[in-house]
């Protein structure tokens, strides 16, 4: 007992004063007009964490922190904070925080979901923590009357006033519900706020794990605290350049265009189609030529309103290969025309929750007027037949929205850093694809990518003993794979 109140005094001591803000770096900032000094937290009041406990054996509390780092001292926003202290007090290396994606997914019940996965040596060694970041969950969260259910979204190529009509409401839902909180929730000010919360917890500097979105918070963080950072992976990863602002000549293309989302969703798809034709009577598709089948199912559905109900299905079998085998079932039911594809007019174009909205469409730099996505439509309907439509109008809702962080962070993201990140993606990652994570780790300047062959979103969907094996030893030891690794995942498609 007198050993734990000693190391709450001790806390409490390292909580009690803000660390100074660093000096500005001098290495050229980007030339975005709005993009903030490298000005820390400025200056910010740490705050205090009261753990008690919840969720089993987890510990939680509250945070506050500034609204605006602009103003440090003026109005704040509570931050809900979990964590799963270390089993193994004495061998302790610090805390490991964990961003599960989105953006707009909890951290708190997402470490509640995840945390005994991990393996054994990284739950004794790391109190493992997570927290909703500002603007969701139980951090100050948004408000938008009536967008968490909205109707059906016309075909933003038969109908395009009213598909963006419609695309712009959760936006206008949003700033009536939630006022000023909309322009404080860029990526960049969770990433101040996790500072904050590192120094709360008495870390030295930040040991951090991200999946997808989250890995764009964990490069913000590496740029905006330079020498904050201990130990990061990077799961699953956005290519920094093209999630913020897009190369030169890129301006006018939606975020998962100059992505290009479409080539790693066909290349999953082609990797489908092989799989399968090897799996033989495991796979229902299988037999004959499936890619040559699927051409027909697909121009079959593209003669009617099916189309994009068959790529909505597509598009979520992809993020999970142990969902191929009923996606095998699904084709094979349908039915098959000869011939060409007639022009897609009613595509599957996804969706977003206001939340996912109210931090991306700050980040990212969108084309604004409507009347550039008809052109660009075209071209990339005819590069991606499957899924360049998709890929052009998902980032529709953000067009028009009421809302700018004037503090996100746009670069440059190849600050000086102690330690390499290590940059984990599969191979064919539908969502964050492998050239992201190559990108991102030569936009780091220090990133070591560490390669899964495996299908689907993240390492959560596809587990590999050998990464996990890897991604320990350098989150405790610090040591980085061989350039060129790969690892093998455990399970296979169609076993």
């Amino acid at each position: 007992m007198k050993r734990l109140l000693l190391a709450s005094l001790l806390l409490l001591a390292a909580c009690s004063a803000p660390e100074a803000a660093p000096a500005p770096s001098s290495t050229p900032q980007s030339t975005t007009a709005d993009a903030p000094p490298a000005l820390g937290t400025n200056g910010a009041a740490v705050p205090t964490l009261r753990w008690t406990p919840c969720h089993g054996g987890f510990q939680c509390s509250p945070a506050s922190v500034p609204l605006s780092y602009r103003e440090p001292k003026g109005k704040a926003i509570t931050l809900s904070v979990i964590r799963l202290p270390a089993s193994d007090p004495s061998r302790r290396i610090g805390s490991l925080f964990f961003n599960f994606g989105g953006p707009g997914t909890d951290g708190v019940g997402e470490l509640t979901r995840f945390a005994a996965r991990y393996p054994d040596e990284l739950r004794a060694r790391f109190d493992l923590v997570g927290f909703d970041p500002r603007g969701i969950g139980g951090s100050a969260p948004i408000s938008c009357p009536g967008a968490d259910h909205p109707p059906a979204i016309p075909s933003p190529l038969r109908q395009p006033d009213d598909f963006f009509a419609a695309s712009a409401a959760p936006g206008k839902a949003c700033a009536a519900g939630s006022g000023d909180l909309l322009s404080h929730l860029s990526t960049a000010n969770v990433a101040r706020d996790m500072d904050l919360l590192r120094q709360a917890v008495g870390d030295p500097a930040l040991n951090f794990y991200g999946y997808s979105y989250g890995t764009y918070l964990g490069g913000t963080y590496a740029n905006l605290f330079p020498d904050k950072v201990r130990a990061m992976t990077l799961d699953g990863t956005l290519d920094l350049v093209a999630n913020a602002t897009g190369k030169p000549g890129q301006e006018q293309q939606p975020v998962d265009v100059r992505a290009d989302v479409p080539a790693a969703q066909q290349q999953e798809l082609d990797q489908f189609f092989t799989v399968c034709a090897a799996a033989g009577p495991k796979c229902a598709f299988a037999g004959g030529d499936p890619k040559a089948k699927f051409a027909g199912v697909f121009a079959h559905a593209s003669r009617g309103p099916g189309v994009s109900s068959l790529m909505r299905t597509i598009d979520s079998a992809l993020y999970q290969s142990g969902r191929w085998k009923r996606l095998a079932e699904t084709l094979s039911a349908l039915p098959a025309d000869p011939g060409a594809a007639a022009p897609v007019l009613d595509p599957y174009v996804p969706t977003h929750s206001p939340s996912f909205l109210a931090v991306q469409c700050v980040d990212s730099d969108n084309p604004a007027a409507p009347a550039g996505y008809a052109a660009l439509a075209a071209s990339e309907s005819k590069r991606q037949p499957y899924f360049g439509l998709g890929a052009v109008f998902s980032m529709a809702q953000c067009v028009g929205w009421p809302a700018h962080d004037a503090d996100r962070y746009t670069g440059p993201w190849n600050r000086a850093r102690e330690n390499p990140v290590l940059v984990l993606n599969n191979r064919f990652d539908p969502a964050t694809p492998l050239h992201n994570a190559q990108a991102t780790a030569a936009e780091l300047g220090d990133g070591r990518v560490l390669v899964v062959d495996g299908y689907g979103h993240t390492s959560l969907d596809v587990h590999s003993a050998c990464a996990t094996t890897a991604v320990v030893r350098y989150l405790t030891d610090l040591a980085v794979p061989t350039a060129g690794t790969s690892c093998a995942p455990d399970t296979v498609p169609f076993p």
